[in-house]
């Protein structure tokens, strides 16, 4: 059965709804004003709706993924901030480059994605 003008109107327009409700939602609008821009394109709440959902549900499932990157990438120089002190501590080496640096690192990139998972 081959697809009706109708059928493909139907998807470039869900298509680019959903690239500008994308798109908004990466430049920080809310759900409220990404209503309101697509509004102007359709009168179709429904479509609309659908629209606002996949791109939010995308998009957070986007930044979750980022953000546990970077907290195991964190989780990382904490523990070779840890390591390196502990070795350093109990063979009378300086570590206050392995205590400070690394886990300072660390803890700022765990933080920057919990702030990745949290928006």
């Amino acid at each position: 059965m081959q697809p009706t003008n109708k059928d493909q109107y139907a998807t470039d327009l869900y298509k680019e709804l959903y690239t500008i409700s994308i798109d908004m939602l990466g430049h920080g609008s809310s759900g409220e004003s990404i209503e309101a821009h697509l509004r102007e394109k359709t009168d179709d709440i429904l479509l609309i709706t659908v629209v606002i959902t996949e791109a939010k549900k995308n998009y957070y499932a986007q930044m979750r993924k980022e953000g546990n990157v970077f907290i195991g990438i964190g989780c990382i120089f904490i523990l070779l901030g840890f390591l390196i002190t502990f070795l350093n501590f109990h063979s009378n080496k300086s570590f206050d480059y392995a205590m400070y640096g690394f886990t300072s690192v660390g803890i700022c990139l765990a933080f920057f994605g919990l702030y990745k998972i949290i928006g």
